[in-house]
């Protein structure tokens, strides 16, 4: 891993803090094919993009096997994603444009939760870092107005939650779902971020995120942390690992289910896995290149409990 991506996931891991975490293995995770694991887990949880797909219409090798495998065995299946560049019946749309076959039912995406923190709902037991208990609730219930960093159709989501894009937002609020800012827009946040009371919305906390040429690079949750850096202003995290996205994840499922979580990244699949209490599987190769797993496993002092394979 990248030094600052590193160190973006050990803030996580702070953040996260007293909250009940499964301890991880010592042994070493099996590298197993899902035909080995099917029988074990009642529920599957995939994260998108870089483990089942990338840009445009990539599929990765041994996705669309372990899709279909699942389903022709009737387990439940969930896409949970830290994308917050469109609302969640887009996010299965565009999914199922690629063959995977999720509904907006199945799909649980970090951006959904916005909408929940506007309107007033409990969306777990941490969703602000660094705020009194008695700023919380003015705060989520009266965002109305944010100045946006991401993708066109990230409006949508913040729609969904009675949010506006506004170049000077009447409160000083940031939202960042991806790493699209230019030096000026950069600024600006900057400039909004100092104000008295100012807060930034992580929508998509991921650091870093791999290309389907195999190479990496950072993405949202890099911004915002320079951001934050910069500003040193009040931060609102959505989406893995923290636990809110989980708790909604864990109520779409029947009670007692047994659950694994198959992702691409140590810092927020596996991690974010570890907070649930569910299993993890971690693909290899895709976001963690195989010559840095172990340094990027020591790093972090996390583990999955499996490798997952095609096969």
């Amino acid at each position: 891993m990248d030094i600052e991506e590193t160190r973006i996931y050990k803030r996580y891991q702070s953040l996260v803090g007293s909250y009940q975490v499964a301890e991880s293995r010592v042994s070493e995770p099996s590298q197993v094919t899902l035909s080995e694991i099917l029988d074990k887990y009642d529920a599957f949880c995939f994260d998108g993009y870089g483990t089942l797909y990338n840009r445009g219409d990539f599929v990765y090798p041994g996705a669309m096997e372990w899709y279909r495998t699942l389903r022709a065995a009737g387990k439940y299946l969930r896409l949970v994603t830290n994308a917050a560049s469109n609302t969640d019946d887009f996010l299965a749309k565009d999914a199922a444009a690629r063959g995977f076959d999720f509904t907006a039912e199945e799909t649980i995406s970090s951006g959904s939760l916005l909408a929940d923190l506007t309107r007033g709902k409990s969306v777990g037991v941490f969703d602000f870092a660094g705020f009194a208990g008695e700023n919380r609730r003015s705060l989520e219930e009266n965002i109305r107005e944010v100045y946006y960093i991401g993708r066109d159709t990230g409006v949508n989501v913040l729609a969904q939650a009675g949010i506006a894009a506004a170049e000077n937002p009447v409160d000083p609020v940031v939202a960042v779902s991806s790493f699209t800012a230019t030096d000026e827009m950069f600024n600006h946040s900057v400039e909004i971020l100092r104000r008295p009371g100012a807060l930034l919305l992580v929508l998509n906390p991921d650091a870093w995120a791999p290309k389907i040429d195999g190479s990496r690079s950072a993405v949202s949750g890099t911004l915002a942390e320079r951001l934050r850096v910069a500003s040193g202003c009040r931060t609102c995290y959505l989406g893995k690992p923290f636990p809110a996205i989980w708790e909604k994840v864990r109520a779409s499922l029947p009670s007692g289910s047994r659950v694994l979580m198959i992702g691409d990244t140590i810092g927020t699949d596996v991690y974010g896995a570890k907070v649930a209490g569910f299993d993890s599987a971690l693909v290899v190769g895709r976001n963690v290149p195989e010559e840095s797993l172990a340094s990027d496993e020591a790093a972090l002092g996390l583990r999955p409990d499996y490798y997952l394979v095609p096969g």
